[in-house]
Formats: C-alpha cells, structure tokens, sequence
C-alpha cells in the first residue's frame, strides 16, 4: 500500500481509517455519513499499480468498518479530468517484454476496485461517482461501476481502445450491458466513441447532470435526497446481487484474461499508437488536448 499517512475521523471507535497518500486524500462528512476520497496523481492522470493500491486500500478500511459509511465518493483533484484510464506506457513495456503475467496482476487490481464499488464496498455504502472532468477508458469503466454517476456538463466520456486495437476490458462491456443493453455497449465500445456528458445522460450512463464546478453539491443534493429512501436503495442492490443482471468477480476476471490475451497479441504499429497517445496525454499538463485510453 502506497500510503504515508493515515489518520482516524472523530472518536467513533469503529469508523474507517482515512487515507492521506501523495495520490488520494480522503476526508469524511459527518452530518451526511460520506467518505469522499480524492484522487491527484502523479504525471499522467490515469489509473497507475501504486494509485490503484491506494484506492483499494481506502475502499478496505471502509469494508473493515462496516456500518460507519453511508456514502462512497469517488472524485478526482486534477482539473479538467477524472481519470484517462488505464496506464498505456506500463501496457507498452509489458507487452514489449511479453510479461503476461505482470499485466494479468495489474488488470486483477482495476477489477478489484471495480467489484467493491459495484458491491457497495462489502459494507452496504452507496458508491457514486463525481465526474468533473474528461472520463476515458478504465476511468470511464470506474465511474460506471459506482451505484450512482454525477457529470458535469461538458466532460467527455467513452472508451477509445480500439484506436490501438484493444478492447476496454476491466467491466465496460458488463456495466454498460445491464445499465442500458448490449447494443449500446457494443457500439460505444467498437465504435470507439467519445460523447459529452449530456449526451451519455440521455443514453442512461449518467444519472445526474451538473453544471461545471458545482459536481460535488449536487452530489450533496443526491445523498440529501436518498436519505429518507437509503434502506431500500441499499436492500435493492443487495437483491441485484442474486439476480439474474448480477456482475460478479468471476464474470470480470474471465474478461480480463480475454483482455490481457488479446494485449499479447498487439503489434508495433498498435504499440506506437499507445506511445503517442501517452504523449498526449502528457500534454494535458501543458493545458493541451486530452486523449485517452
């Protein structure tokens, strides 16, 4: 665990510990019971081994304190982005190096991160996504395995991994299948497509639109209005889980296997596609054009 700091909110003996690291702040709101954990990476803003660690680890201490959180709150520090995704130039070496081991652990951690949001982190807490920002590929995948997405108006969302070839394979088929239908999966995924917010809500994928910068009061707004409604919200995805739309760990595993066989199976020409988008994806730092995978 890549962690410096840890500290303990209040005096509730139980209550989850709160990750302070170089990559996620965590800080939580008494009045409305929520953990909102930001993450500020290092370089590229994309799901890194060491921030996925760290955001495994937060979503730990809240399974280790059940009962203490109502509310999980993905968010991101960077602006302008939630996250890009997956950690292209760490795929490129890997492949390059034929480590298919290396990268099997690495898509064992995204789906890891995935499930426990998906199952309310194994304490019966509401997983919600605040997107402020461009979502893409594997940042786009986290969001949608949280119970509740909040975008801001404007932020791009999508899965742009056939650009080199690849599919985006740490649940984006599964999600967006039971959220809105496998036709729609299908396209936005083959299709490579990149679509604003707006466009995304009226899709399903969305399920609150906020205006730039005010993301994190209509998530407020959100928890304030489930809260009369939080006991049947959470029964009804505790059933989820035995019905027949269910996500199971099992079912992402076998999709990254699939995922990681056919990253082995990329060529130099899909690898200096990943190398480029890298590249932009570094110039975001530079307030150039975001691109992701």
């Amino acid at each position: 665990m890549h962690v410096d700091n840890v500290v303990q909110f209040g005096a509730a003996p139980r209550g989850p510990r709160l990750l302070s690291t170089p990559l996620i702040t965590s800080r939580y709101d008494a009045d409305t019971r929520s953990l909102w954990m930001y993450a500020h990476p290092v370089g590229r803003p994309c799901f890194t081994p060491e921030l996925l660690a760290d955001v495994v680890a937060q979503q730990q201490e809240v399974e280790l304190a059940p009962g203490t959180v109502d509310f999980f709150l993905n968010c991101s520090s960077v602006p302008g982005v939630y996250n890009l995704g997956g950690d292209l130039d760490l795929f490129r070496r890997l492949v390059e190096a034929g480590d298919q081991q290396a990268l099997m652990r690495y898509a064992q951690a995204c789906i890891r991160a995935i499930n426990n949001n998906v199952s309310g982190l194994h304490a019966d807490a509401v997983s919600m996504a605040v997107i402020q920002g461009d979502a893409l590929g594997g940042g786009f995948e986290a969001a949608l395995s949280c119970h509740v997405v909040i975008a801001e108006r404007g932020s791009k969302l999508g899965f742009p991994e056939m650009m080199f070839n690849l599919f985006p394979g740490m649940g984006a088929y599964s999600l967006v299948a039971r959220k809105v239908g496998p036709r729609i999966a299908e396209d936005l995924i083959l299709n490579a497509r990149i679509m604003s917010a707006e466009e995304m809500h009226a899709l399903g994928l969305v399920d609150h639109l906020a205006e730039p910068g005010t993301g994190e009061q209509v998530a407020r707004d959100v928890m304030r209005s489930m809260s009369s409604q939080l006991k049947g919200f959470r029964a009804f995805q505790r059933a989820k889980m035995h019905a027949f739309i269910r996500l199971t760990y099992q079912e992402l595993e076998d999709v990254v296997r699939e995922w990681v066989r056919g990253a082995m199976k990329l060529d130099r020409r899909d690898l200096r596609t990943m190398e480029r988008l890298v590249k932009a994806q570094n110039r975001l730092h530079a307030g150039q054009e975001i691109v992701s995978a």
